[in-house]
């Protein structure tokens, strides 16, 4: 049994076994519940009318045993990666093992001795199901961290099971001289994006997130952070990289951080990733500092620091049944993502007219190819919250873009393979917030895109396929 006790091969661990390993997540829940039906229909046979059931308890007992085997087998397999606490990793390995030998008992005994003494046969279960329950709880923490369960728990709670009284919250910052740098900016950054894989219980490339002492102290492969270089920086190339890198950070199905999110590290790492300091004595130039306004909920002008009403259940649901698919963007608000470009139908006067009373909630609207004209985009240029707009594959000019000179909070504009010319300049200087303008396959001279590039750093325009 010493091959259950040596683990944590890492780097030289074959790809065969982290293949493998990694179908642990999904095969661990058949023995769940195979073996909680075996425990309910063994219990349940004390009363004749489920007496019929005595016929396929053995069945169930054999199948959780069968699928808890496979579940060590791989759950051993994605043991050897080393990512994991140690003492809370050995705890659900034999614990594991335990569930596997308690289910062949049970199997066993269901099978050959029918008869056998019911007091040591409901202790068994009733042990099983609590090593069952005890050993989903180590596997939960070692996935998120062994304060997950209990995370916002009152502290009543939390003191019963020896965690600490839950930590005084920050104050929320009302204004730059009070913000600081790693505090109020990259740990909640970090927290929110990356310490779900990288702490005390889950330790990733046997690197930490929760401090910046462990930040600057690195991972298996050396530092992770070079103090004013973020070209030589691990973590800013991790999470520049594109999304379907193998090396990608944060992993596949966990949400990449933001634009702002990236800027703002990428500005801490360049002015020496400091452990503290107010952000205003640190200088930060006109655009960064409008950067880190928005992100602390301090600009004013900015569109998601507004408190909006939740729409009508019916206005949706009417457009809904158009073709328009929702996204609610925020938990504590009610700003919406609207898309019909998966729609078979094509959009009309009235469907536009519908989406006009939505004007305070919709920030993000994609229309690509769905037959827009330039005459639709008067009344979409009435959607004054729109802070994200995708016009891309329709038949629309310069003249409909004129229509959207007034959405002054728009900071992305997507006209992939439209009509536009370089008239479209003139009209986007209009707009004051917009970032990024999407001008791929359309008819804006290279030369006249060129030059406008160079006069404006502000703006970036995206004049190839790869980038969309």
């Amino acid at each position: 049994m010493s091959f259950l006790i040596n683990s944590g091969m890492g780097e030289n661990l074959p790809d065969i076994i982290t293949f493998f390993g990694r179908f642990h997540p999904i095969v661990v829940h058949l023995p769940i519940g195979f073996l909680l039906l075996a425990i309910l229909a063994q219990f349940s046979t004390k009363w004749p009318k489920f007496s019929p059931l005595k016929a396929f308890v053995s069945h169930l007992w054999g199948l959780g045993a069968l699928s808890a085997l496979l579940a060590v087998v791989f759950g051993y397999m994605l043991s050897l990666s080393g990512d994991y606490d140690e003492e809370t990793l050995f705890l659900h390995k034999w614990s594991g093992v335990v569930v596997l030998i308690t289910s062949l008992l049970m199997f066993f005994l269901s099978k050959k001795y029918e008869n056998f003494n019911k007091i040591i046969l409901s202790g068994l279960v009733v042990f099983l199901f609590g090593t069952l329950t005890y050993t989903g709880h180590l596997g939960g923490n070692l996935t998120h961290g062994s304060t997950y369960l209990l995370e916002y728990a009152p502290n009543p709670v939390r003191e019963l099971a020896g965690l600490p009284p839950k930590a005084i919250p920050r104050k929320k910052v009302t204004t730059l001289d009070s913000a600081d740098v790693f505090l109020d900016i990259v740990q909640p950054i970090l927290d929110k994006k990356c310490v779900s894989c990288h702490n005390d219980s889950k330790k990733k490339g046997d690197l930490l997130l929760t401090s910046h002492q462990l930040i600057i102290k690195g991972g298996e492969n050396g530092d992770i952070v070079i103090p004013g270089n973020t070209e030589s920086s691990e973590l800013f190339r991790r999470i520049t990289l594109p999304e379907e890198h193998k090396e990608f950070m944060p992993t596949e199905g966990k949400r990449p951080l933001s634009e702002t999110e990236v800027e703002l590290l990428e500005w801490w790492i360049e002015h020496g990733a400091l452990s503290n300091g107010i952000v205003t004595q640190l200088n930060p130039e006109k655009e960064t500092l409008a950067t880190i306004n928005s992100y602390l909920g301090l600009d004013k002008n900015n569109i998601f620091n507004k408190v909006v009403l939740p729409p009508k259940k019916e206005l949706l649901d009417s457009l809904k049944q158009s073709g328009f698919v929702f996204n609610r963007l925020m938990r504590d608000n009610h700003y919406l993502e609207a898309n019909f470009s998966l729609s078979e139908n094509a959009i009309s006067n009235s469907i536009i007219d519908s989406l006009l009373q939505l004007k305070d909630q919709l920030v993000w609207l994609n229309l690509s190819n769905v037959n827009l004209k330039d005459a639709h985009l008067q009344k979409i240029g009435e959607l004054e919250n729109l802070v994200k707009l995708d016009l891309s594959r329709n038949a629309i000019s310069d003249n409909g873009i004129e229509h959207l000179s007034k959405l002054i909070n728009l900071e992305s504009l997507n006209l992939y393979n439209t009509q536009v010319s370089e008239k479209v300049f003139d009209i986007v200087s209009k707009m004051t917030r917009l970032k990024t303008i999407y001008l791929w396959n359309t008819k804006v001279n290279d030369s006249v895109l060129k030059q406008y590039q160079s006069e404006n750093k502000t703006l970036k325009v995206i004049f190839e396929r790869d980038s969309l």
